[in-house]
Order: C-alpha cells, then structure tokens, then sequence
C-alpha cells in the first residue's frame, strides 16, 4: 500500500520531487518549485509524495475547485517505474475524491514528435485507468495538451476557473493558456 505525504517547504521530499521535475518534465512544463510549495499551503492543493514502505516512488500534485481535481503532476522515479505505482497513484487520488471529476492534460499525439512513442504509452496508461478524452485542447506555454478525465466530464468554463483559482493574479500574468475545442 502507498503512503501519501504531504510536501511542504523545508520537507526531505522537496529535493526528490524537485529532481523528478527537472528529470521527467521539458523546461516548458515545469512550476518553480517555490510557487509549487506557496500554492501547496492553499487549502485547494495537495502536495504528495508517494513512499512505498520508506521507499519514495513519485509524487502528485493536485488542484481542486467545485468538484473537479487536476493533476498537475504525476511522476514515477524512473528506477521504479513499470512496477504499478501510477496506477496505484491514480486509484489513491480517486479515493481521496470520491465524488469529484479528475482531470489531467497529456501532450498531444504527433507521429513527428520526438517523443511520439512516449506519448503513445502515457495515453494508453490513461486510458486503461477509465480516463477519457474530452475533446478539450489546452496550450501552455507553447505546449498542446489533451485534456482527458476520470468520472464525467469537464468543460472549458470549468478548467478556465481552476487554473485561473491555481495561478491566482500574478503567475497568471506569466503563465499563458488557452483552452479550445478539438477539431476532431
């Protein structure tokens, strides 16, 4: 079973998750770790990091508001990963919100990406753990993402509302985001 700590400023797990975020994520993709750890004191946010035994596997990071959950981050060390622990994660954080949507944004599938057979494999972990897509496309910082969920639906109104509750007034100055329909 998984243990779920909380992250907080001066926590030993800050310079583990940091090390995931800096490994596992493009520069584009990645929340100073100080605005991360600020946020994570809002009652809004769940900082977690996930211990098999004493043995740290990844972490989570989490946003909530009116019933919808984002996670803004999942991540596996890559030495444990394939083992179960994201599907462990993704079956903890829907425990812990029983009655909310959740939903999480995936890189877009593009045969000419450099990490298409990456994509390939994440998307179809999502999918085998009952996320769907929901047709909604969100850039960030030059990315597009694919916004898929657990649990109904989630529209534009309501992704726009969390991110916008998550950022607050500053950061969302800098970080720049759009939500749109797919054209599928």
């Amino acid at each position: 079973m998984l243990e779920m700590r909380l992250v907080k400023k001066g926590s030993p797990d800050v310079s583990k998750v940091e090390t995931l975020i800096n490994t596992l994520f493009p520069e584009s993709e990645r929340i100073p770790m100080g605005f991360l750890l600020s946020r994570a004191e809002k009652d809004f946010v769940d900082f977690l990091a996930c211990y098999d035994k004493d043995e740290f596997v990844g972490f989570t990071y989490l946003t909530t508001n009116n019933g919808l959950t984002f996670v803004q981050y999942l991540a596996i060390d890559s030495a444990v990963q394939s083992k179960g622990y994201g599907s462990m994660i993704l079956s903890q954080i829907k425990t812990r919100y029983p009655n909310n949507k959740i939903a999480l944004n995936l890189q877009v599938l593009d045969e000419g990406a450099e990490n298409s057979e990456q994509r390939i494999k994440r998307r179809a972990f999502y999918e085998k753990n009952d996320y769907k897509d929901t047709g909604i496309i969100t850039t960030v910082n030059g990315n597009t993402l694919n916004t898929l969920v657990l649990g109904g639906t989630a529209t534009i109104e309501e992704l726009q509302t969390l991110f916008k509750k998550f950022t607050g007034i500053l950061f969302g100055f800098f970080i720049k985001y759009k939500l749109r329909h797919s054209e599928q």
